[in-house]
């Protein structure tokens, strides 16, 4: 594979060439490459500023005779004699465009609303007259919180008409985090859509005691209107209905605040950045234009929501007369965005690096199911873009530049992009921002060529934000960007820049979270624990999973108040408030009591110094501490993370439960006490008989592992429905009782559907529980039944593989009498299933599908070479694995300070292994999809040979995660598309 690959032949000559070609006639100047263009743009800040200004035929009024005033990036100011209007700029009318699409909305379930431009400009305009008469007035802000729909555009744009502030977010995060951004902003009108939010009917009630400015609520939804609201509350759509005449849009200065943006919150709430007007439209046409290429008649879709700056910067392709196109649902698998850009015509796509990973990770290839042939582009965003990722959109979706673009909430635009006449490189951004003086430097501020620095902007550019809110003497401003290097814009990026202009962003150098690909703002965590007043200070890292290789886990970090102690009372507080308050995506895996959190010597906390002591990493920036002392005690913390102090006896068995009257059996005497030393075993936090396990940071992992141990513990099996039917000890103490009594169906029907079976078969230990998550992720029609053969004699003796088979033949015929059967199964049901598959087929009947899920071959199917090289293998994991089993002990036994009984879980584990391995498998002549996780240690030989001589027409897939977390988040979306997408 070529390092460079071009994109493919413009059909026309760009509009970045030909406003190069403008400004080499303005200047008298030819300029010898991309590179010489970029240096005058920037050397010659007011003629390029001014030449692209007069370029893009945007409504203005004013004087473009002072292009800059002032030299220092901090204070500059653009244009300050030009005055302008948002949505006059966006919906003015464009010659032969005034009928031709312009927003197309696509929702969830496959509607599609289209509007015209005129379309657009006239909703736009009947708005803004049910605005104006409830008196909005330029300045005043409002904040919208609703999905990428036509609704939530047609209100942003109105409400900038009117000249009012405008900033945005999404319904599907808790109250609590919604508040840690918008009360900032003191909004005097408040947009929602309260369909998708986690409890819509309280929506309203819960930001309003937070938002005390808001004088009026706007609904976007269909729902019931709030009874008895403490402010009026009306649907949009009905006040629009009775709108009167479009009001005057007001031409409002250069800097006049358009949007509030919100940083990730690093270090502290989240920064209310507030952008111009016309420095964000000139930015992002600019890009548009010429670093995109954006054409009148395009169609561009970005997957964004409104709560990313992209969605945003979005908006202003209506300008250039572009086609924007929003999506309101989810993203179902690999299939959903190429759908939609394929159905909708959509000629520039942008998208994440993790959607694509998602695609090649399901060896999905969009060339061969979608026509794609009006992309023209394809833009990345939000992450780092990897080598491989060029190659694989080169070889499944065709000769489309990857252009990966760079730059954030802060520009509300890009520092590095694409360029329409320059080669992509793998791993590398195209091109640097025309009008941006970029430069990565080191910690003196030199600037480094060909080597990662800090990425900084030497000069003033349109789109700094205008200031901060809530911050009168520019104090935070100056701190968040002027002073790591004075002088300088420091982004917050590093990055390494070639002579040739082409970059490649590495990551950031604060604290923003991503934990296995969801980020998370810790700034909402340390919103939501100012309510708990036992701890005084926090910060959450990410650390590498000490158990699950390639995977990470949220540390949190906490500093505890006077005469407070982090026992299982205080953990349990904590992570109920942040599931409640936030997701369960901002719940801990691991609390730490810490004297002290690492602060640099002006001050600033140093989320990097933390994370490296929480991985047992070097700090890179140990001698920049002031309190270097305090990393030496987060270690210890992390060493001793084993043990949290009991609650005192009396606590611990204090208030009797009370348990349901009804029919169902009450709990035997030790059933709670049993469920509780599991669930701590698990969880590491000691519940109360009430706690919700999901409130304590449980995950569907965690519930696997909880009812496998009952299993072992009592020989019982609890189904994954029965828990989530009260997900609590006394309800699991019930669910124990009732299982007890009554006899589980061996053969059961996991999830209804229309036609021919699914048979999906039990794990090693009998149980169908680990499969819940991927049987609800299968995208399939047809029923999923469990097959759950006895593993075990009464006495606890293994039955042989054969024995499980016969049983499990048996059951298959009961649920579907004659074929052709679909059969899967995971590591020990895997064996199970390929012999039901070979029986069925001895026995006449067709199999059209057998699916393995990373099922090794026993012992017994090796060769003689085979079995030393899997001895060889197992002693090299054995020396290899020692944090992996010390975690596992601690994981296992010394949470609580007790041990586990005498390494029961090893001893089933083992016992299977056994009785596994001595198994030898039958010839089976058919097709088998053989799905290896991606993730394996080191293998001496190849083990699959064995499979390829019992079953030759085997076909390998491999899926993301190891084997045992292929099941899990966040790798089990992926492995339940590329089943879904093999199944028969």
């Amino acid at each position: 594979m070529s390092p460079t690959s071009l994109p493919a032949p413009p059909t026309a000559a760009s509009q970045i060439a030909d406003f190069q070609r403008l400004c080499e006639a303005r200047t008298g100047r030819v300029f010898a490459d991309a590179m010489e263009f970029h240096r005058w743009s920037v050397d010659q800040s007011s003629d390029f500023w001014r030449a692209l200004w007069e370029t893009v035929d945007l409504p203005w009024s004013g004087s473009l005779d002072r292009v800059r005033v002032g030299d220092e990036i901090e204070t500059a100011e653009f244009f300050p004699d030009v005055r302008l209007n948002y949505a006059e700029a966006l919906l003015r009318p464009i010659d032969g465009l005034e009928d031709a699409p312009a927003l197309r909305s696509v929702h969830g379930g496959g509607a599609v609303e289209v509007l015209t431009r005129r379309e657009l400009r006239e909703a736009v305009e009947r708005t803004s007259a049910a605005l104006a008469a409830l008196g909005l007035r330029a300045g005043e802000r409002v904040v919208l919180i609703a999905p990428s729909h036509r609704e939530m555009t047609v209100a942003v744009l109105a409400a900038a008409a009117l000249g009012a502030t405008v900033s945005t977010g999404t319904p599907d995060v808790g109250v609590a985090a919604l508040l840690g951004r918008f009360e900032q902003v003191d909004p005097v009108l408040l947009f929602l859509d309260r369909g998708p939010a986690k409890e819509p009917e309280t929506l309203v009630e819960g930001l309003l005691a937070g938002l005390p400015t808001v004088r009026h609520v706007l609904t976007l939804d269909a729902l019931p209107l709030p009874e008895q609201p403490t402010v009026p509350v009306d649907r949009l759509a009905d006040l629009v209905a009775t709108a009167g005449d479009r009001p005057e849009w007001p031409r409002l200065p250069f800097a006049h605040p358009l949007f509030v943006m919100f940083s990730s919150g690093t270090t502290g709430p989240p920064k209310a950045m507030v952008h111009g007007v016309g420095g964000t439209l000139i930015e992002q046409v600019k890009e548009q234009r010429l670093h995109c290429d954006l054409r009148p008649g395009d169609a561009l879709y970005f997957h964004a929501t409104p709560t990313w700056m992209v969605w945003n910067w979005q908006l202003a392709a209506l300008a250039l007369g572009v086609q924007v196109v929003l999506f309101d649902g989810p993203l179902a698998g690999p299939a959903t965005l190429w759908e939609l850009v394929e159905r909708h015509g959509v000629t520039q796509f942008g998208t994440s690096p993790a959607y694509l990973q998602l695609c090649e990770d399901a060896d999905y290839r969009p060339a061969a199911h979608h026509d794609l042939s009006v992309l023209r582009a394809i833009m990345t965003s939000g992450s780092v873009l990897h080598e491989w990722q060029y190659d694989w959109v080169a070889e499944t979706v065709g000769p489309v530049p990857l252009q990966s673009v760079s730059g954030g909430t802060d520009i509300l635009g890009c520092f590095v992009l694409g360029h329409p006449d320059l080669p992509v490189r793998r791993g590398r951004s195209q091109s640097l921002g025309l009008g941006f003086d970029l430069a990565a430097v080191d910690e003196a501020g030199e600037p480094l060529v060909g080597a990662e620095g800090d990425l900084v902007c030497r000069a003033p550019f349109p789109s700094r934000p205008v200031g901060f809110l809530r911050d009168p003497d520019g104090r935070r401003f100056h701190a968040a960007y002027f002073v790591d290097h004075p002088g300088f814009w420091t982004h917050g990026d590093r990055i390494e820049i070639a002579a040739d202009g082409t970059s490649r962003v590495l990551g950031r150098s604060d604290g923003v979270l991503n934990v296995n690909g969801i980020r998370i703002g810790p700034s909402e965590i340390y919103q939501t624990l100012r309510s708990v007043p036992a701890v005084s200070e926090c910060m959450a890292v990410e650390q590498r999973d000490p158990v699950r290789a390639g995977s990470t886990r949220m540390v949190l970090l906490v500093v505890l108040a006077a005469d407070a102690v982090l026992d299982a009372a205080l953990d349990r507080e904590i992570r109920r408030v942040l599931r409640r308050e936030n997701s369960a995506a901002h719940v801990p895996e691991l609390v730490l009591a810490v004297p002290a959190l690492p602060h640099t010597h002006n001050g600033k906390r140093s989320e990097r110094a933390a994370r490296d002591a929480v991985n047992g990493d070097p700090v890179a920036n140990e001698t920049s501490l002031r309190n270097a002392e305090c990393l030496d005690a987060i270690r210890a913390a992390v060493r001793g993370s084993a043990r949290l102090p009991e609650p005192r006896p009396a606590t611990e068995i204090a208030a009797p439960v009370t348990l349901d009257p009804g029919p169902a059996p009450a709990p035997a005497d030790g059933d709670l006490l049993a469920v509780r030393e599991l669930w701590q075993d698990v969880l590491g936090v000691r519940p109360e008989p009430d706690d919700d396990f999901l409130d304590m940071g449980g995950s569907s992992r965690g519930v696997v592992e909880l009812l496998r141990r009952i299993k072992l513990q009592q020989g019982l099996d609890v189904t994954i429905e029965a828990f989530f039917a009260d997900p609590t000890p006394a309800g699991l103490a019930r669910a124990v009782a009732a299982a007890r009594s009554t006899t589980l169906e061996r053969s059961r029907l996991l999830r209804a559907g229309a036609g021919r079976p699914i048979h999906l078969f039990c794990d090693a230990w009998g149980q169908l529980n680990s499969f819940h998550t991927l049987v609800a992720r299968l995208r399939t029609t047809r029923p999923v039944w469990g097959i759950a053969p006895p593993v075990d004699e009464a006495d606890g003796t293994r039955i042989p593989v054969a024995q499980v088979v016969d049983e499990a033949v048996a059951q298959v015929r009961t649920v579907q009498p004659v074929g052709p059967y679909s059969l899967l199964g995971y590591s020990f049901g895997g064996l199970v299933g390929y012999e039901v598959a070979a029986r069925l087929r001895t026995e006449g009947h067709d199999v059209d599908y057998l699916g393995l899920l990373d099922v090794l071959p026993p012992t017994a199917a090796l060769t003689p070479a085979e079995r030393r090289a899997h001895s060889w293998e197992g002693r090299f994991a054995t020396l290899t694995s020692s944090k992996l089993r010390e975690a596992l002990t601690r994981r296992l036994g010394g949470i609580t300070g007790r041990t586990v009984e005498p390494d029961r879980e090893r001893a089933e584990y083992e016992k299977t292994s056994g009785t596994f391995d001595a198994h030898v498998p039958r010839p089976y002549p058919g097709m088998v999809t053989y799905y290896q996780a991606a993730d394996r240690r080191p293998v001496i030989g190849n083990q699959l040979a064995a499979w390829l001589r019992l079953a030759p027409h085997l076909v390998v897939t491999t899926v993301p995660g190891h084997h045992e977390t292929m099941l899990g988040n966040p790798f089990v979306d992926e492995v339940a598309e590329r089943i879904s997408v093999t199944l028969r």
